[in-house]
């Protein structure tokens, strides 16, 4: 009887290791259909560091950009890249999409088919800092006091939204690094925030406060300044690659390299794109309170706008 319970034991199980040695037939139409797992059509893949502006430029150069829209960008073309209050409308990842997929309409092509998410990134970067120059590092050095005495209590010294307060509010205060959410905002989203807060949010209005300690007037032109010193959190104006399209010691060809270090950066790197100063716009006979990003509105009453006209609720 023991022998043959165990024959009953062993039976099944050599029956069991017979069939796994046979080769399984699946039919295709057994498998889950390729349109589940392909990958949506116009899908945004947002970069892992902060692209660069120069290394755009070279991709704008590779690219021969400047045969449609010219050297400065201001050639004759659906949207001139030199003019800063149709950029200043343009959200980051809407500049994407069009660089990315292309545009029927206008006929441009998609330059995702030649070239990287993080190439498309730097390129999306490097055109809109033709239209605003990016900070100088003496612009940094000084705004960097202004943006710790009133700016950094709530969203960090390093703008990650950790500042000592940050704790005690519903919702918490913005990451400027959240690629995400700050690529789908335009600078006249971001300027109207500063200018005119959040209300409910905790996030107050700055458009014609003083700061005494640091001898500072927040007007038109110093919001401008903030917006791009913002930007500056999820943009670099390092180079990670060499004018020969080289990667340079220590970097990636995939586009996730770190960006060289910068003698002169300030703690929160340098910055993108950008406009100058007041004394710098003068020069170019550019009126700051005017070119500066809009003010937008909905959160204040009679507040001016960069180009004069007045908002209210």
């Amino acid at each position: 009887m023991k022998l043959f319970a165990r024959i009953l034991y062993v039976l099944p199980a050599a029956a069991l290791l017979a069939s796994c040695s046979q080769p399984m037939s699946v039919k295709n139409e057994q498998m889950i259909s390729p349109k589940e797992t392909a990958v949506p059509v116009n899908f945004v893949v947002y970069p892992d560091d902060r692209p660069s502006i120069p290394d755009g430029s070279l991709v704008w150069k590779q690219q021969n950009c400047a045969q449609c829209h010219g050297d400065d960008g201001g050639k004759d073309a659906a949207v001139k890249l030199n003019d800063p209050r149709a950029m200043a409308r343009l959200k980051p990842v809407e500049t994407f999409k069009f660089l990315a997929f292309g545009d029927e309409k206008t006929h441009h092509p998609a330059v995702l088919k030649d070239r990287s998410n993080r190439e498309v990134w730097n390129l999306v970067f490097y055109t809109r800092s033709l239209a605003v120059k990016a900070l100088t590092d003496k612009d940094l050095e000084a705004i960097l006091p202004v943006f710790g005495a009133n700016c950094a209590v709530c969203h960090g010294t390093k703008g990650d939204g950790d500042g000592p307060l940050a704790r005690n509010l519903e919702p918490m205060p913005a990451n400027f690094q959240t690629f995400r959410r700050f690529y789908d905002r335009d600078d006249d989203t971001l300027f109207d925030h500063i200018a005119n807060g959040i209300k409910w949010e905790g996030m107050p209005n700055f458009l014609g406060k003083v700061d005494t300690k640091k001898n500072v007037k927040f007007d038109h032109a110093y919001i401008h300044k903030l917006v791009l010193y913002i930007r500056n959190f999820s943009v670099s104006n390092n180079p990670t690659i060499i004018a020969t399209g080289t990667p340079t010691a220590g970097t990636s060809t995939t586009g996730t390299a770190t960006a060289a270090p910068s003698a002169s950066s300030t703690s929160t790197g340098t910055t993108t794109g950008s406009s100058t100063s007041s004394a710098e716009s003068g020069k170019t006979g550019e009126n700051p309170a005017a070119t500066a990003t809009g003010a937008g509105g909905g959160n204040s009453q009679d507040v001016k706008t960069p180009t004069g006209s007045t908002t209210g609720h």
